[in-house]
């Protein structure tokens, strides 16, 4: 059995004082106090940072490694706002700023830490918990070079063909496949799906039994598409609903059994 929960689209600021920031700090912490036990992974589906910059990333690892501190896996992957200023433009140094904060300070993650090693020989990332793999793909590097496409994301061939590989590898295994990333799959407003949605969605039909990703601020499930038991879409993490109370998706999986639930919570 393995449980995780989804945080998405946290925008993190350069200042402490940002709602944002301040926002994240409760959520960490709630959860760190709910989960006293059983320590539930924690997938990030990118923009943990606003526009890619150092001062941001330093503040983000400060809120969350309060969570790997405290014997949480943390897995994550960049959206487009990690990887630039307004989403829009991709920066070289904001995508070694993801490496080098997240990959690297944060997770701890060894690979990521090595001489030479680029974000595009990271991903996808593959991390097994118990009898869960869970595939984390940057849906932001294919489309790197692309003005004002940047924001929609783009997977890329190189890393479709590694994914394909690594499904195929698992054929069999019995391992269950949790597999996130930031940009919409199957959504066609602008700048909201991925480039190359139909090539990714058309890999993972059929292969995985639990898809994540953030990017739209809307929570959302979809349950059985695409011959995909469960589908979830997080809204942005740090901003509270219409009832003044922060929320995050909860799922638990026990075999053929998937116990999906929202956590709500209000913290002043």
């Amino acid at each position: 059995m393995a449980k995780f929960i989804q945080l998405s689209d946290l925008h993190i600021r350069k200042s402490d004082g940002k709602e944002e920031n301040g926002n994240c700090d409760k959520i960490v912490k709630h959860i760190i106090n709910k989960y006293t036990d059983s320590k539930p992974v924690v997938l990030l589906t990118g923009d943990i940072v606003d526009d890619g910059r150092e001062e941001q990333y330093k503040n983000a690892v400060t809120i969350l490694k309060q969570l790997v501190d405290n014997e949480f896996p943390v897995f994550a992957v960049p959206g487009n706002h990690d990887y630039g200023p307004m989403g829009n433009i991709y920066t070289e140094k904001s995508q070694q700023n993801f490496q080098d904060y997240i990959l690297c300070d944060l997770i701890g993650d060894q690979n990521a830490k090595k001489s030479g090693v680029k974000m595009e020989d990271l991903y996808p990332m593959v991390n097994v918990v118990d009898d869960v793999m869970f595939i984390g793909i940057d849906s932001v590097v294919g489309a790197e070079d692309q003005f004002m496409h940047f924001a929609s994301g783009e997977v890329g061939r190189g890393q479709r063909e590694k994914l394909k590989e690594i499904l195929k590898n698992n054929d069999g295994s019995g391992k269950k496949i949790v597999t996130y990333f930031h940009h919409h799959p199957f959504n066609r407003q602008f700048v909201m799906e991925l480039d190359d949605a139909k090539e990714v969605m058309k890999i993972l039909t059929d292969n995985v039994d639990i898809l994540c990703f953030g990017h739209d601020h809307k929570s959302e499930v979809w349950t059985s598409i695409h011959n995909i038991d469960w589908i979830f879409a997080s809204g942005k993490s740090t901003r509270r609903n219409k009832n003044y109370k922060f929320q995050y998706r909860e799922v638990t999986i026990d075999g053929d059994d998937n116990n999906v639930s929202m956590v709500t919570f209000k913290r002043d």
